[in-house]
């Protein structure tokens, strides 16, 4: 039987008002698995697999993955660990590897007994030597606080790219994506890069500005130490919401932006951007609607004007939205904006209940417009809020013009 990495490592619980409550847990329900490698790669996990630097099928059981890690050091033993999934989820088992495996959740690395299982929740890290390996989910739901939140994504490469240089978090109370930029690999390394800082967050049910503040910061120093080898500097935009509660204890959606991704919401009242383009175009559209009809034309008003990068400091735009039972938020990269405009993108999140379901959808949809560039979209619906308000009482706490 595997063991429950919650035994060894428990999850924050919130100091304040509600003191000694448990601040998130994951509420039941099948999730689809992949393993997110260090070098970009992703693995959707359909079964029983081997990892290391030249892995061999161990025992009778069938292999659907042999995971091969390149590893010059030879740190990385030739079958260093293996992985499936059960009822308890994904598990992982070091083979008496010759420098060990660890996980860590919430910050706490814990090393492997060899041969032991142990199950590895989403948001885990997977430490093999010195390589390291996420685990995701494509969907999922989640108890924070008073609020219980349902959520999907789907993403796809674009044409012009070996690596998607999109990333997404959606360990909770984080929902969000990045999309990369720079020369190589850089841009999938900066997206990770911000995406995985926001992993502070994880446990927590009430989330201050400041908190997500410090993650963006963290971000930027962790990109700024990316190797460019010559070519342009890295940079990501980051986009979507954090579930928290504001000073009422009032579930709300914390709206997060730098770039031109973008976040979205629908609602009893319709469906609304929540967010603001970071672009040159954007700042025509609001100076002068005649020049932004030409910058199209010239092929720069999609510029950006604000990024997560090393030497600028860049704040993102904060908002705090009050949660209501039925909203549903899309988070998505600009692959899906530019092939889909906002009505098309609307009925296709209005027609579909499932948001794993509503996610691929509107890849597919902007796959058949021609797709582009690299596409992500993330669903998150609020599907149970114990106490409501008005979604007309939505204000910024940090606005950076």
């Amino acid at each position: 039987m595997a063991v429950p990495i919650s035994s060894q490592a428990p999850r924050r619980t919130h100091t304040g008002r509600d003191r000694g409550r448990k601040a998130l847990a994951a509420a039941p329900g099948p999730a689809r698995l992949w393993l997110e490698l260090d070098d970009g790669t992703s693995i959707p996990v359909r079964g029983r697999g081997v990892i290391g630097r030249e892995p061999a099928a161990t025992g009778d059981s069938e292999v659907e993955h042999l995971v091969t890690l390149a590893d010059k050091a030879h740190s990385v033993s030739r079958t260093h660990l293996e992985f499936d999934v059960d009822k308890s989820g994904l598990w992982v088992r070091d083979l008496g590897s010759t420098n060990g495996s660890a996980v860590a959740v919430d910050g706490q690395r814990i090393p492997l007994e060899p041969g032991r299982p142990v199950t590895t929740p989403p948001g885990t890290t997977i430490y093999l030597a010195g390589r390291q390996i996420r685990v995701r989910a494509t969907n999922g739901r989640a108890v924070i606080g008073s609020a219980t939140v349902s959520w999907g994504v789907a993403t796809q490469t674009g044409p012009r790219h070996q690596q998607n240089e999109d990333s997404f978090c959606t360990v909770a109370p984080a929902f969000v994506v990045a999309d990369g930029m720079g020369g190589h690999a850089a841009g999938e390394d900066a997206s990770r890069e911000a995406v995985n800082a926001l992993d502070a967050l994880a446990g927590e049910a009430h989330v201050r500005p400041e908190s997500v503040l410090d993650c963006v910061a963290a971000a930027r120093r962790n990109i700024g130490r990316i190797p460019t080898d010559g070519g342009p500097a890295p940079g990501t935009t980051l986009s979507g919401v954090i579930v928290t509660h504001d000073e009422g204890d009032v579930p709300s959606w914390m709206v997060v932006n730098v770039g031109d991704s973008r976040t979205y919401r629908l609602a009893p009242d319709g469906f609304h951007q929540l967010t603001v383009d970071h672009t040159i175009a954007q700042q025509l559209i609001e100076r002068d609607p005649v020049r932004f009809a030409a910058a199209r034309s010239w092929g720069y008003g999609n510029r950006l004007t604000r990024a997560v990068v090393a030497d600028t400091d860049h704040q993102p735009d904060i908002c705090l939205v009050p949660m209501n039972i039925g909203d549903r938020i899309l988070v998505c990269s600009d692959g899906l904006t530019g092939e889909l405009d906002d009505r098309a993108i609307g009925a296709i999140l209005q027609s579909v209940p499932d948001p794993l379901a509503a996610a691929e959808a509107l890849v597919n949809a902007a796959n058949r417009g021609g797709l582009r560039d690299d596409t992500t979209a993330l669903v998150i619906d609020a599907v149970a809020v114990a106490s409501e308000r008005s979604s007309s009482a939505s204000g910024w706490i940090r606005a950076v013009g």
